[in-house]
C-alpha cells in the first residue's frame, strides 16, 4: 500500500519540512559535534592552569630561568615579578593576607627572616630542607636556603701581593688602609653589618662603618667595585665572589683579566657564606604547588641543575656542582652561624645611615 497516497493534503504538504528539520538534527549529533565539545573541553582544561605568583629578588635573569624551568618540568605556570629584596618583603608586609605572592626568593638571608619572624611563612617540610646544606638551614626551617655566595675581596696582583691583602675586614679602619680599597652597600654589605651586630656588638660595628666611610671608596654597586679594581682604580675591592665569576665568563678575552679572586678561607666576617632563600607565604591559597617549587628548587635535576649552569652562585645540593670554575664549598673554610640570626635588616640599615654610607 502506498502511505504517501493516503496523507492527506496538508500532511503531504509539510512533509519536506519534517525532512530538513530532521537532516539537521541528525548533523547536530555529527562527529563534527564530537569535536567541537573536544575544543570547549579544551578551553575550559587550559582556563583551569594551575598558576603560582612568585616574588623575587634575585637577578632577573636566574629568577626566570628558574621559572621556566619549574614549568617545564611541572606544567605549572610561573607569574614572575623582580624586583629589590628589601622592597619586596616590605610590599608583603604592608599585603599581609591580601598578598599576591605565593613564593619569594631573595639574595641575602635577612629579608626571609623578617618575614619568618613576623609570621609570613609557611615552615617547611623536613624532607624538603634535608636536600638543603644543613649549615644553612635556618632554626625553626620557616624558609629554604637554596644557593649561596660569599663575601670576597677582589685585588689587583699589578698592585698588591695576594699575600699582603688584610687577613680580616675589620683590619679595614686602619691608617695604612686608607684610599687602597673600594667597597658597596649592597645587600651583602647590609648582611655583613647585620652579623658584625650580632658577634661584636651595635657600637663596635657603627665605629667600624665610620672607619670604612673614611678610608674606603664607596663605588655603590658590586660590579663598579669589580670594574674599577681590574683597570687599576684601587689595589683590592669588598665584594662578592660571583660579580668576578660573570665577568669571565662574559669576556671574549678572559685570559686577559688582570684582577684575582680572594676567598679570606677564614673565620672573618669578610668570609660570610650567605644564603639565598626562598619561601611560601602563608597567605597563599596554593600551598602545595607553592611548596612543589621550594622541592623542586634544591633538586639535583631541578633548581639546583639551573643555579649551576646560570648563575655562578653555589649550588647548596651537594650531589650537584657549579658548571663555573668555582672551589668546592667544602674546602672553603667560613663562619658558622644560623642564617636566622641575620633578620636584624632595619637595625643594620640604621647603622648604615648612621655612619653616613647610605
Amino acid at each position: 500500500m502506498n502511505r504517501q497516497r493516503n496523507l492527506s493534503p496538508t500532511l503531504r504538504s509539510i512533509a519536506p519540512i519534517f525532512a530538513i528539520l530532521l537532516a539537521f538534527a541528525l548533523a547536530a549529533c555529527s562527529p563534527g559535534d564530537t569535536d567541537q565539545t573536544a575544543a570547549d573541553q579544551s578551553v575550559d582544561k587550559a582556563a583551569e592552569t594551575t598558576e603560582i605568583t612568585l616574588y623575587s629578588g634575585q637577578h632577573e635573569s636566574l629568577a626566570k630561568a628558574l621559572a621556566d624551568g619549574f614549568e617545564r618540568d611541572t606544567g605549572i605556570q610561573v607569574r614572575l615579578r623582580a624586583g629589590k629584596d628589601g622592597a619586596l618583603a616590605n610590599q608583603i608586609i604592608e599585603e599581609g593576607q591580601r598578598s599576591r605572592a605565593d613564593v619569594f626568593i631573595t639574595e641575602e638571608p635577612g629579608p626571609m627572616g623578617d618575614l619568618a619572624r613576623r609570621g609570613l611563612l609557611t615552615p617547611v617540610p623536613e624532607d624538603i630542607l634535608a636536600k638543603s646544606a644543613q649549615r644553612f638551614v635556618p632554626a625553626g626551617g620557616s624558609w629554604l636556603p637554596w644557593a649561596a655566595r660569599s663575601r670576597v675581596f677582589y685585588f689587583n696582583p699589578e698592585l698588591i701581593d695576594e699575600a699582603d691583602l688584610p687577613e680580616s675586614i675589620l683590619d679595614l679602619t686602619r691608617p695604612e688602609w686608607k684610599g687602597r680599597f673600594a667597597y658597596a652597600p649592597s645587600g651583602a654589605f647590609r648582611s655583613t653589618t647585620a652579623y658584625l651586630i650580632n658577634t661584636i656588638g651595635a657600637d663596635a660595628t657603627l665605629d667600624w662603618l665610620k672607619g670604612i666611610r673614611e678610608n674606603g671608596i664607596n663605588e655603590q654597586k658590586n660590579g663598579k667595585v669589580r670594574d674599577s679594581v681590574e683597570a687599576g682604580q684601587h689595589e683590592f675591592g669588598l665584594s662578592n665572589h660571583y660579580y668576578w665569576y660573570i665577568m669571565t665568563r662574559n669576556s671574549d678575552h678572559p685570559e686577559d683579566i688582570v684582577s684575582r679572586v680572594h676567598f679570606l678561607n677564614n673565620e672573618d666576617a669578610g668570609a660570610l657564606m650567605l644564603a639565598s632563600g626562598a619561601g611560601v607565604l602563608a597567605s597563599s591559597s596554593k600551598q602545595t604547588e607553592a611548596m612543589q617549587f621550594l622541592d623542586w628548587l634544591v633538586a639535583a635535576e631541578g633548581g639546583q641543575k639551573v643555579v649551576a649552569e646560570s648563575s655562578p652562585q653555589f649550588p647548596v645540593n651537594s650531589n650537584v656542582d657549579s658548571v663555573y670554575d668555582l672551589p668546592a664549598i667544602n674546602t672553603l673554610t667560613f663562619p658558622e652561624f644560623d642564617q636566622a640570626e641575620l633578620d636584624n635588616v632595619d637595625e643594620a640599615s640604621d647603622l648604615l645611615k648612621q655612619a653616613g654610607i647610605i
